[in-house]
């Protein structure tokens, strides 16, 4: 993604819990490569509640409105139209970038003593 340092700093400034590079790459219906690139910002607690209340609903609508929450870069709006019509893409972006911020992958063991 090409963004000026400036850009990137101000940014920063705004987001002072930390900015992302994003990139969602994926092939359509007709076998045609699209590649989706954001600037997102650190999610914080109430951004996974307020998905996790959304997805009880429509996890697709939850994943798409997550993602739009944190896009910093370039216009949110801009990013949401060009990957609206793709959800397996975004919802793996949800799961592989979103989700670590909060504990992906756990593994739990449990014994009875």
């Amino acid at each position: 993604m090409k963004i000026e340092k400036a850009k990137i700093d101000e940014l920063k400034a705004q987001n002072p819990t930390g900015i992302f590079e994003g990139e969602i790459t994926f092939n359509d219906e007709n076998d045609d490569l699209h590649t989706i690139e954001f600037i997102y910002r650190k999610p914080n607690t109430a951004d996974i509640e307020s998905h996790s209340k959304q997805a009880q609903k429509n996890q697709i609508v939850a994943n798409l409105n997550i993602i739009q929450s944190l896009i910093v870069y370039p216009e949110a709006s801009e990013v949401i139209a060009t990957m609206r019509e793709y959800p397996v893409a975004y919802g793996r972006f949800v799961d592989e970038a979103i989700a670590p911020f909060f504990g992906a992958n756990p593994t739990i063991k449990k014994r009875k003593l």
